[in-house]
């Protein structure tokens, strides 16, 4: 490997979802890092089972869908496989993703996407769809139970169905190896949600200096939200322009250049 890769030799920590880093550490790799994927959360599907069948049963009375993430699409799909309900049926459903991402998942789900905001953020896609869904319109949110209430609180003035399809767990299985690597030196951290600080900061927090070991290193969080967390933890970072996976890479190689 050339010691002119961007990352060339940099141990960087990421803390999302195992199957969720692996293309975020190929990449790393690729621009010559070493990739430390040490997952602080997990996912799984929601307990509330009852009422997860009894809206998607009832489906096809909304007039819009709306995804803000993509474990929403995945736990919304096996559910749907589960109730013998298929997409192809709802084709009429108008449907909202909070991202490029989640647009291109649902796709792959032949599902034609309407609206995606310009800032991959919950506030932008409430503009975004005050600016489409009528005030008769009927909107189901499939979401997380650590979503934020910005799309509920911000659609009062339509009918909002606010649907839990999963649920984000914290990760205790990494922890050791996640306060081993902070003790003994890495050159950056990534977060991709402000769920990724939380559980982190719970993995660290009996490190009597981890705050001083942490802001010595490299931080990026992926987007203003996941900023705002690590600021109330007073962690030292970096956001990048563009709030993608692809935008937090830039953000590294620009760090070690």
């Amino acid at each position: 490997m050339s010691h002119e890769a961007p990352l060339f030799l940099k141990k960087v920590l990421i803390t999302r979802e195992a199957k969720q880093a692996h293309s975020f550490a190929a990449q790393i790799k690729k621009l010559g890092g070493i990739p430390l994927s040490l997952p602080v959360l997990t996912f799984a599907r929601s307990n509330n089972e009852k009422e997860v069948e009894d809206v998607l049963l009832s489906i096809d009375c909304f007039d819009w869908i709306v995804f803000t993430s993509q474990n929403g699409i995945s736990f919304f799909f096996e559910w749907l496989k589960e109730l013998n309900i298929s997409w192809s049926a709802l084709k009429r459903l108008k449907v909202a993703a909070v991202g490029e991402k989640t647009a291109k998942l649902l796709e792959k789900h032949d599902v034609n996407v309407q609206l995606v905001p310009k800032e991959y953020v919950a506030e932008s896609l409430l503009e975004s769809l005050k600016a489409n869904v009528s005030h008769h319109e009927r909107v189901l949110l499939v979401r997380g139970q650590l979503a934020r209430s910005v799309l509920k609180d911000g659609l009062k003035e339509c009918e909002v169905t606010d649907l839990v399809v999963y649920q984000t767990i914290r990760n205790q299985d990494s922890e050791r190896l996640v306060k081993q690597h902070v003790e003994t030196g890495i050159d950056a951290i990534t977060f991709t949600s402000s769920s990724t600080v939380r559980f982190f900061v719970e993995s660290v927090k009996d490190i009597p200096n981890w705050l001083e070991l942490i802001n010595r290193t490299k931080v990026v969080c992926i987007g203003p939200i996941t900023s705002q967390t690590a600021s109330e933890y007073g962690i030292k970072h970096l956001v990048p322009n563009t709030y993608t996976i692809n935008g937090m890479i830039d953000m590294l190689v620009s760090c070690f250049e």
